[in-house]
Formats: structure tokens, C-alpha cells, sequence
């Protein structure tokens, strides 16, 4: 939840505008954070007081936080107590002043809950195991009983952003139709399509199966690594690995800033270089490929930009088939 949404969210609270959910949002927060909201029943001796002093706050968040002020005078409450409205006041300054998250977490503490994101923004929640969600718009989560005991199940319905802490002796399950991603940490995006489930891994390793098992006991299934995906098909029950439509550099730890400004280089050292840093299988289908030279400055393109750009130079071509990348040509045949 970005800091304008969380605005629009205290004003429509106050305004008594809040949808069930969002209502039930507020007061999740207060429910961990303010224990005792009856606390700050004496800060003010009436209510005029009360709205006085909202009305000052608030006026100091938007000149503080640059959001555009459009109350009046006259605006309406929605007390739920004193004490509440001062308790978001307050959260309100602190969030927007300090502009520290970019979403608000909602912790639970619970072994088992079910949540659904009814707001128009993406909400992240963190898990008792301290894993992260992030749901988008109208999906929801619920976890299995004994979360985190001997296993970590959670269901899932619509599209999520998943980035689990490591824990092997207790593998995380993540049930989306009948589709099954399995990890021990990793980041990973599972996105539902009208006929598909796509995940796509952003870290880690991820084993991704049917939750259907032939009669020899064996699953449709395979493992994806970075800049990976896997393409479940609804109807047809099978699986397609495939590369992501915007691989990421995934050795940023290990080879921060990988240069790719290339002066004169073979072929054969500017494939191992994106290879390196994407982190993605690139192969060419014709050994005299690697007869060519490649001269350009080819930093901050992705990765299939890149390539295009490559293939120009040495009137090649290049094709993904699965998770490997193919160039093809007639190769250059001047020795280096």
C-alpha cells in the first residue's frame, strides 16, 4: 500500500466511507498496535476539542507529505471513540512523514487465517513463519492448520508475490487449483490466467507439479531456477518450462554492475557474460558463431534487447525454445 492509498484509506475511514474489509483492515492494525484505544479518552475534555486537534494533524500531514488537502471545515467523523481516531492520527503522521514501507504489512500471529485483498492496490501480508505476500487485486490466501509445525501449506486463489524464508526441515506449499508450488526459500510470482497458472521465479529454486498423480505414482512436474517460468494449462493437465518475458541480472551479490560494454569480444565471452548474469542457458546452434566479434555498448538494455542487438551485428538470429536461448547463422568465417 503506497503512502497516497493509506491516505485515501484514513480519510474514507473517517468520512464512515470504508467498505467491510477496509474497516476490518484499521482496525487489524489497532488491534496489535493499540491495545487500550479507551487510553486516550482524557487527551481531550470534548469532542469539539477532540476534532480541533484532528483538524490541526491533519493539516500538518498534507503540508508535510505534499497530498492535497480537499477537506473543509465542516467535514464529518466517523468515531468509533476518541481514542481510535487518535490512535490512526497518530499511525497516519508517523507513515507518511517517515515514508519508510512502500506496502503496509498486516502481521498475523495466528497459525490459521484466510485474507482476501478487497482494495484496489496490492496488499502484502507477512506469515507467522515470517514469509511474505504480496496479493494483488481481489486474491485472497487461507493457511492450513499447523502452519509451520511440519510443513507450511498455504492455499491460494488469484495472482501473488511470494518471497519465503529458508527453513528445509519445514518445506512451504503454495495450492493454487490444482497446480502445487514447492519451495525451501525462494521469491517467486504465481499468476492465474483464463485457461493457465503461471509461476515465475524471481530467486531460489522452485519445484512446480500437477496435484494429479498417474497410476504410477508419478506427478507432472518440473524445477525452475531464475528468470524461469512454468505454464500450467488447465485443461490439458500438462506443464511448459519457458523463459520469463523480462529476465532479471540474478548475480547482482556475487557480480554487482556486470559491464556490458564490449570493444572487439568474441562472441564465445560476450554469451558467457550474459550467461553469467542472467543466469539463463545461451547456446549457439552453429560453431562458427563463435568465429564473431561483437563491438558495443550494450548496458542498460534487457536482456532480449540485447540480443537483438547482438544478431544484428553478426546477421544472426535468435529463438528461445524452453528455458535455453539458440542463436542461429552462418557464423563468420575470418579467424579471430
Amino acid at each position: 500500500m503506497t503512502k497516497g492509498d493509506f491516505a485515501q484509506l484514513v480519510e474514507k475511514y473517517w468520512l464512515g466511507q470504508c467498505t467491510p474489509a477496509e474497516i476490518a483492515f484499521v482496525e487489524e492494525w489497532l488491534k496489535f498496535n493499540e491495545p487500550d484505544p479507551r487510553q486516550h479518552l482524557s487527551v481531550f475534555e470534548t469532542q469539539k476539542e477532540a476534532e480541533e486537534m484532528e483538524y490541526e494533524l491533519w493539516e500538518n500531514i498534507t503540508e508535510n507529505s505534499g497530498i492535497e488537502n480537499t477537506r473543509s471545515r465542516k467535514y464529518r467523523l466517523r468515531w468509533l471513540s476518541r481514542g481510535i481516531a487518535a490512535a490512526i492520527i497518530g499511525f497516519a503522521a508517523t507513515y507518511l512523514l517517515n515514508n519508510q514501507y512502500k506496502y503496509f504489512e498486516l502481521v498475523s500471529v495466528p497459525s490459521r487465517f484466510e485474507t482476501v485483498n478487497s482494495s484496489t492496490s496490492r496488499q502484502r501480508i507477512t506469515l507467522p513463519d515470517c514469509s511474505t505476500v504480496t496479493l494483488s487485486e481481489g486474491a485472497s490466501i487461507s493457511l492450513a492448520d499447523g502452519f509451520g509445525n511440519q510443513t507450511r501449506i498455504v492455499h491460494l486463489k488469484g495472482e501473488a508475490f511470494f518471497e519465503i524464508q529458508p527453513d528445509p526441515s519445514v518445506p512451504f506449499l503454495v495450492y493454487s487449483g490444482d497446480l502445487v508450488t514447492e519451495v525451501l526459500g525462494t521469491s517467486f510470482l504465481i499468476k492465474p490466467g483464463s485457461n493457465t497458472i503461471e509461476v515465475a521465479v524471481a530467486t531460489g529454486k522452485v519445484s512446480v507439479y500437477s496435484n494429479e498423480k498417474d497410476r504410477n505414482q508419478r506427478r507432472k512436474g518440473v524445477i525452475i531456477t531464475p528468470n524461469q517460468r512454468a505454464i500450467y494449462n488447465l485443461e490439458s493437465k500438462t506443464i511448459q518450462q519457458d523463459i520469463v518475458d523480462n529476465p532479471q541480472i540474478v548475480n547482482e551479490q556475487t557480480a554487482p554492475n556486470p559491464n556490458f560494454n564490449f570493444d572487439e569480444t568474441p562472441l564465445s565471452t560476450v554469451l558467457t557474460v550474459l550467461k553469467k548474469a542472467y543466469g539463463t542457458d545461451i547456446m549457439v546452434s552453429n560453431p562458427t558463431l563463435n568465429n564473431c566479434v561483437f563491438t558495443g555498448n550494450l548496458n542498460g538494455y534487457d536482456l532480449f534487447k540485447q540480443l537483438s542487438y547482438i544478431c544484428n551485428t553478426i546477421e544472426a538470429q535468435y529463438e528461445v525454445r524452453g528455458t535455453t536461448i539458440f542463436l542461429t547463422g552462418e557464423g563468420c568465417s575470418r579467424p579471430l
